[in-house]
């Protein structure tokens, strides 16, 4: 496992032998690890970015304190607050730009990719 990001929330690191190959990335929140594709990645910051936005639903008076993500091997719930928020954020961004960097960089052949050896 290589780390690609990781911030005072949690980490996400590469992970070349994966239970499963799509999922090549295990995000580390607390003391959960999630293996995680890019896709599923990318999924979990649209949810923490409309986590900002009041709920309309009648159970909880406009007021978010949860992030649900759905996916067909797993439902993933997190309590948040506004600095887990912030932090999650930062931590998923964080993670896509490194991922960005290195496709760049890699597609200009001047990097191996991550997780190469």
């Amino acid at each position: 496992m290589e780390v690609i990001y990781k911030n005072n929330q949690g980490a996400v690191y590469s992970v070349s032998h994966s239970p499963n190959p799509d999922c090549t990335l295990q995000l580390i929140v607390d003391t959960v690890g999630i293996f995680m594709s890019r896709e599923d990645i990318e999924h979990l910051l649209r949810s923490v970015q409309k986590s900002y936005e009041p709920c309309h639903c009648p159970e909880c008076g406009g007021k978010r304190d949860n992030i649900w993500c759905i996916n067909p091997i797993v439902d993933v719930c997190l309590k948040v607050d506004k600095p887990i928020l912030d932090g999650l954020e930062d931590l998923i961004k964080g993670t896509l730009f490194v991922l960005d960097m290195n496709d760049t960089l890699q597609q200009n052949e001047l990097i191996a990719g991550v997780g190469d050896t």
